[in-house]
């Protein structure tokens, strides 16, 4: 039986930290089950606070493009949607595919991301996705084996929209210990198991104001392997 436990406690992140340590902190506090083999999904939000992706929006400086954007979603500040034209790599709008409201942005490491994983913080910040999610989560892994004495895989997950559909889901955006594709040979078709472990998170995660970034999913078979990354599952 597959079971989905969120782990209650952890302190609000402002700033940076050690949050590898912080949450074996937490969930030694809260004598929180994990045993070998679990897979703890994490948010990306907590995880950028922890390490100082906090953009101070009064420092931008939009460009034109960003500009004419925001003529065109005038609720979208010009400056973040400047912090969004960045996590791009590109000056150009050639990697935003914008759509009513929504603007969607093609990453580096190729994933789509509503906003291209930018959230609006408070103060007139902006929070940045981490640099490379598959590291955060093997630190975390590792963390989490050197003192709690249990081999996990983890996912970093993070809020997305699309444009069809109202509200969000989680999907995976980093990961370690896994496989992220379940495969089956036999009938020649393969799941993103990464997104369907971060969107059955979700459920316990919920969005703001909640305050459980951390969940736990137990009693799951699948193909552990600590040499795949996001990059694997897109396309």
């Amino acid at each position: 039986m597959v079971t989905i436990t969120g782990l209650q406690g952890v302190p609000i992140i402002s700033k940076a930290c050690d949050l590898p340590q912080i949450l074996v902190e937490t969930v030694k506090k809260e004598h929180f089950q994990i045993a070998a083999g679990d897979i703890i999904c994490v948010t990306s939000k907590i995880c950028s606070m922890a390490e100082g992706n906090i953009v101070d929006l009064s420092q931008v400086a939009p460009t034109s493009v960003a500009k004419r954007i925001h003529q065109r979603i005038p609720r979208k500040d010009a400056s973040l949607i400047q912090v969004i034209i960045d996590q791009t790599d590109d000056p150009s709008d050639s990697k935003l595919e914008i759509s009513g409201n929504h603007i969607g942005a093609w990453l580096p490491n190729g994933l789509f991301l509503t906003s291209g994983g930018v959230d609006k913080g408070k103060n007139n910040t902006a929070i940045i996705l981490p640099q490379n999610c598959d590291l955060t989560a093997k630190h975390i892994s590792n963390t989490f084996y050197q003192e709690l004495g249990v081999k996990t895989s983890v996912i970093i997950t993070d809020s997305d929209g699309r444009i069809d559909k109202k509200g969000a889901n989680q999907v995976a955006v980093g990961l370690y210990g896994l496989n992220g594709l379940r495969i089956n040979k036999e009938a020649g078709t393969a799941e993103t198991l990464c997104d369907l472990l971060a969107a059955a998170a979700g459920l316990v995660m919920g969005q703001r104001g909640v305050n459980i970034p951390l969940v736990c999913i137990h009693g799951l078979e699948y193909d552990q392997n600590t040499s795949s990354g996001i990059g694997d599952v897109v396309n």
